[in-house]
């Protein structure tokens, strides 16, 4: 079990980021789990599913405020408990201690350079036997990499049991697999570069699905890495977390950020910026579709957001609660972690109460990573990223081939989910598909109605209603 446990308790760790499921409503008795599917199979009665979850998988990518796609089962958020009462279990709001990190006016990113690279090669130093880090064409992964071969030749290892991994993530640049390839001989470690099938996609999609048990919708493109990387021997590294606490990551508009403005308009930027994928409701969705996403959408994120309105590291915490700890953790704590072990040190307790010292100001646009960079091996000092070589696609999306578009199309066309689908999408053709596919936002939405329909299809007979209630649905 994740989290710290103690008789009839468990708690949630600061960063969450290893899922535990509560069963609060469903079936009493049931023992709160990693494993959102083995809370399911445990329910006696239809399921009731939670259309909330399922607007915010579609807004945002996952659900927000522990909600998952079933009514009475929670996923533990950062400071909460749950509790056992008799028969059931309660969950209880504490302080998240992240949540208590202020920054100190003045200080630079360069004063703690050398006490971040040593939080983190302290996790490393903990390790043993061999090393798998991730590496992209970014600057986390590549940072990882070169503090676990330092590490090792503290150790006097050398680098032979240190594999760096490598694809493309289908929504970057092929200078993905160029750039890491580049970093990985600058470093001089092994690397593995595997490449995705197009074939294969729907089986990625499918298994990516019942892996993430359909609370998210990102990071399809892992599903291969893993497959291979459950043959390897040795702990997994992942950068989650990096580009929010150490690169600045999701900061408030300009207007937002210089200027006095309320906090209802500091919430409504940040809902703006992360529900993104719904400006691309009125070409996906049926009408008045998009518009009840955004309701139900809001309805979880205001609370979330308001209550750190007027935190000094507000946009820094707003974006985690609802996109990084939701979505995004699950590709290294359910994808990766179906392969073996996996260590992620940036969202360790050290590492984060650390980089949250720092104003958010201070760190933007990634300006701390120089410093940090050569700070954990000198040879990478201006090694581009993939993202500084080149500002758009050179290549067409895997998502976006024609396998993949036919795909989606018999899947949401022939399924629960066609009924919220526009006219304009029923009635494209696979050309058609793929043009919206090759967008990021119709893409995410598109990827969104793939997820649940395959959930639908999966657990339907499980609910007391699949009935989609997300407004005036597609006549």
């Amino acid at each position: 079990m994740n989290g710290r446990t103690v008789p009839g308790s468990v708690s949630a760790t600061s960063s969450a980021a290893e899922p535990i499921y509560v069963d609060v409503d469903v079936h009493a008795g049931v023992e709160p789990s990693p494993s959102l599917s083995g809370i399911v199979q445990t329910a006696d009665a239809l399921l009731v599913p939670d259309w909330d979850a399922w607007a915010e998988i579609l807004a945002f990518g996952a659900p927000l405020a522990g909600r998952t796609p079933y009514q009475g089962i929670r996923r533990l958020q950062p400071g909460e408990t749950a509790v056992r009462d008799g028969h059931r279990w309660e969950v209880h709001r504490g302080n998240w201690s992240w949540a208590q990190v202020e920054p100190e006016p003045g200080l630079t990113p360069t004063a703690l350079t050398g006490e971040v690279i040593e939080r983190i090669g302290a996790q490393l130093r903990s390790l043993d036997g061999p090393i798998n880090p991730m590496l992209s064409g970014g600057r986390d992964s590549r940072l990882l990499t070169a503090l676990a071969l330092r590490v090792h030749g503290e150790k006097g290892l050398g680098c032979d049991d240190i594999t760096a991994w490598t694809t493309s993530s289908d929504i970057g640049t092929s200078m993905e697999e160029l750039v890491a390839a580049k970093a990985a001989a600058v470093l001089e470690v092994r690397q593995n570069i595997i490449a995705a099938r197009n074939d294969a996609f729907v089986e990625d999609v499918v298994d990516y699905a019942r892996t993430v048990e359909y609370m998210a919708s990102f990071h399809i493109w892992l599903m291969p890495v893993a497959r291979r990387l459950a043959a390897a021997r040795g702990t997994i590294l992942d950068g989650l977390g990096g580009g929010v606490f150490l690169g600045g990551g999701f900061p408030d508009d300009p207007g937002i950020a210089e200027s006095a403005v309320s906090v209802t308009q500091i919430v409504q930027s940040r809902f703006t910026r992360l529900a993104r994928y719904l400006d691309a409701a009125d070409e996906i969705l049926a009408p008045g579709v998009g518009e009840g996403l955004r309701e139900r959408a809001w309805a979880d994120f205001e609370p979330v957001a308001t209550a750190y309105a007027n935190h000094p590291n507000g946009a820094t915490l707003t974006a985690y609660l609802t996109r990084t700890l939701p979505g995004i953790s699950l590709a290294p704590a359910k994808v990766l972690a179906s392969a073996g072990e996996v260590l992620m040190p940036i969202v360790s307790e050290p590492v984060v109460t650390a980089a949250l010292r720092i104003e958010h100001s201070a760190k933007a646009d990634g300006c701390w990573y120089p410093d940090l960079l050569a700070c954990a091996d000198r040879r990478l000092t201006g090694l581009a990223t993939a993202a500084d070589l080149s500002k758009r696609r050179q290549h067409v999306r895997r998502g976006a081939s024609r396998e993949a578009a036919g795909w989606y199309r018999d899947l949401i066309v022939g399924g629960s989910a066609a009924a919220i689908l526009s006219d304009e999408m029923h009635r494209g053709d696979i050309a058609h598909w793929q043009n919206q596919l090759a967008k990021t936002k119709p893409q995410h939405l598109l990827r969104g109605l793939a997820m649940l329909t395959l959930w639908l299809d999966d657990v339907g007979g499980r609910l007391t209603s699949t009935q989609l209630p997300f407004g005036e649905e597609r006549r």
